[in-house]
């Protein structure tokens, strides 16, 4: 073999045992179902704060006081 054939090879070696390749994809799996996990919950307290907020059962609102007219403005003489 040639020098060149020996660093070809060399830079073909896997540079990680597969035990840490294997914990590496287990830990990355974790990660991903805790974020769907997360997902997940955050979707459902979405879910029930809408259906609270269009059924009206939760905290009424503040009603403002009706408009009361008190005048009316009297038309002035002029035709256009």
């Amino acid at each position: 073999m040639t020098t060149v054939e020996t660093r070809q090879s060399a830079a073909l070696q896997p540079q990680v045992s597969a035990a840490v390749r294997f914990a590496t994809a287990v830990v990355v799996a974790i990660v991903l179902a805790l974020a769907w996990i997360g997902a997940e919950h955050a979707s459902h307290q979405a879910v029930e704060t809408a259906q609270v907020a269009l059924s009206g059962a939760g905290p009424l609102l503040a009603r403002q006081a009706p408009v009361v007219i008190v005048g009316r403005r009297q038309a002035t003489g002029k035709s256009s």
